[in-house]
């Protein structure tokens, strides 16, 4: 019996190590698809980027117009000494309608100006919250601008994607101090829509534009200006689209920074 028994112990021992062995294999061949899965959606979202960014470059000089869509309706706008701000502070500027504005991107870039360069001693945060909740999904401290102009942040950093048909709130905050009674904070609003608001139109920056699609349109702007940062035409029509939305204080230091 006590033969039987060890030959029993070692014989469920041999199917537990191989079971084992079973599930660590499969969850590392897992691990592998999930890896190639992201890095083909990773080469494809960038070789996506790079044809939108050229079809953006081949139409600079042609004018870009924004049509907000219908459904975009105006929200009270915040933007900078929302808390007693100090005349002293630069003020922040998240760069959107004072509508809910719109992208076909899970994770886009948002855009923000500072028309100054902030002490030290301030912290930048950066929050983005569906529109009535109380918890943020992210609220981050970014790193402090070396200098004033056009900032950007990317969703994707964040690890943040959008469900589709949601409002959501974000806002940077420029605070000075612990207290919080200083503060200066610019607040906007942004909703994914389906890609075929597109209208079947190859993506550019006027394309999107015309669609409603405020946040591609920069975006796809700024990132050909990157490529490109002396190209008078495309910084015009930035500066064109940003007028239209009533953004003239990012105009100063537009040509400074991408």
């Amino acid at each position: 019996m006590p033969h039987t028994s060890s030959t029993s112990r070692a014989r469920l021992a041999g199917i537990a190590a191989a079971l084992a062995l079973l599930l660590l294999t499969s969850s590392a061949a897992a691990q592998r698809d999930d890896a190639a899965s992201k890095t083909a959606t990773l080469r494809t979202a960038a070789a996506s980027s790079s044809e939108v960014v050229k079809r953006s470059r081949d139409e600079a000089g042609q004018p870009v117009v924004y049509k907000p869509p219908r459904r975009g309706s105006p929200r009270g706008r915040v933007a900078g000494g929302v808390r007693n701000a100090s005349a002293a502070l630069p003020e922040p500027l998240a760069l959107a309608p004072d509508h809910v504005a719109e992208t076909i991107s899970t994770s886009p870039s948002l855009f923000w100006h500072l028309d100054g360069t902030p002490p030290e001693t301030a912290r930048i945060v950066f929050t983005l919250i569906e529109a009535g909740a109380i918890a943020p999904i992210v609220e981050r401290q970014l790193p402090l601008p070396a200098a004033a102009g056009i900032q950007r942040v990317r969703l994707a950093d964040f690890g943040i994607t959008l469900d589709r048909d949601v409002e959501y709130e974000w806002s940077l905050s420029l605070q000075p101090g612990d207290d919080h009674t200083n503060d200066v904070i610019s607040q906007r609003y942004l909703r994914r829509v389906d890609p075929s608001e597109l209208g079947g139109r190859p993506p550019s920056a006027r394309a999107f534009a015309e669609q409603g699609l405020w946040y591609d349109a920069l975006e796809a702007l700024s990132d050909a200006i990157e490529l490109a940062p002396g190209d008078v035409e495309l910084r015009a029509q930035r500066d064109s689209l940003l007028r239209q939305a009533g953004l003239d204080a990012a105009l100063a230091s537009v040509a400074e920074t991408p």
